[in-house]
């Protein structure tokens, strides 16, 4: 009877923290590729920690136990994360990336849209894959889909669909973009400036950046935060255009409870720990602590991007949508790279 009543227990303990184990796999993951970064030189930990995950995930039957604290360290700990970055930040240090960045990142962001749509109908990609390839990769990734996918009443396979392909560029970036930038021998700040633009994960631009350097990691992050703010119009503007569009009585309504939901919240977590940490609220040994912590968060995190990667999903779904949302993101590399340049970033 005992032995009933623990194993009971046990298990509500378990249901009660459903992400447990995908958190400890993921720190797990983290973990290792932190130690082993000491001993691969100019291979970082980020890297280490994707690359790790990608063959955990294809190489070994995982189980079923562990996805849900997957989606919760890409969710929960990524916006952890970008909060505690904010306390090594000043709102100074953000002020001085100046109007030529919010330029960047509009002008980036109208371009994104534009030509995902127009690449789509060119192409001619079913349903609603071109607008959530183009919102993926203006905004935010990931993120950016799931928000506006229902919006448009855009199909749970469409929505999967979009999401990988952003996320097969997103793979393709964090190995490359250092190595281009070290070989343009990009200033740190330019180099977060073109990483915050033109990647699109919130996690994968972070780690980008941070694999360039501490400051390149600091601009990418707060260029990708600013980047983020403009989902909510987006999300307006995509949901209206398709409402308007449709002729029944099934369309999506825009209701301010909807579009609440697509806020970042994070971003503004993010901007208060900057700001206590300009009024000097924050001591340094504690900012420094905070910072440290985010770091290895950050690792965390991209294990469990390498843990969700379907290598065999993404050979399953065809070529032409992976190439027009791979063509749209080198475009995208271009366009945000010349306009760093132009503007004179960094």
């Amino acid at each position: 009877m005992t032995d009933r009543i623990e194993t009971i227990t046990g298990a509500k303990r378990a249901t009660s923290f459903p992400w447990l184990p995908g958190l400890l796999l993921c720190v797990a993951v983290g973990a290792a590729a932190r130690v082993l970064a000491r001993f691969t030189g100019a291979v970082p930990d980020v890297l280490i920690a994707l690359a790790s995950g990608i063959a955990l995930a294809n190489l070994v039957r995982l189980p079923e136990s562990v996805r849900p604290g997957i989606r919760f360290v890409l969710n929960k700990v990524l916006r952890t994360a970008i909060i505690l970055l904010g306390a090594g930040l000043t709102l100074g240090a953000i002020a001085r990336l100046g109007g030529a960045t919010l330029w960047l990142v509009l002008i980036c962001v109208c371009v994104a849209v534009s030509l995902g749509l127009l690449l789509a109908r060119v192409a001619r990609l079913p349903g609603a894959i071109g607008t959530l390839i183009g919102a993926g990769t203006a905004i935010c990734g990931g993120t950016a889909i799931l928000a506006i996918g229902p919006l448009i009443e855009a199909a749970d396979e469409e929505i999967a669909y979009a999401v990988t392909t952003i996320f097969t560029f997103n793979i393709i970036a964090l190995v490359i973009y250092p190595l281009v930038g070290h070989r343009l021998s990009l200033s740190q700040i330019a180099f977060g400036s073109w990483d915050g633009t033109a990647v699109n994960d919130t996690s994968v631009v972070v780690a980008t950046g941070y694999v360039y350097g501490p400051l390149a990691g600091a601009t990418a992050t707060v260029v990708k935060l600013t980047r983020t703010l403009l989902l909510v119009p987006l999300a307006f503007l995509l949901g209206t255009a398709h409402a308007a569009r449709s002729r029944d009585g099934t369309r999506p309504q825009l209701s301010p409870r909807t579009l609440l939901r697509s806020v970042p919240w994070f971003v503004f977590g993010f901007a208060g720990m900057a700001l206590l940490n300009s009024t000097g609220a924050i001591p340094h040994p504690l900012s420094s602590a905070l910072t440290a912590i985010a770091g290895f968060l950050i690792v965390v995190v991209l294990a469990a991007v390498g843990l969700n990667v379907n290598v065999a999903k993404i050979r399953r779904m065809g070529l032409r949508p992976l190439g027009i949302g791979l063509g749209l993101a080198l475009v995208m590399a271009v366009v945000s790279f010349s306009l760093v340049k132009f503007l004179r970033i960094g």
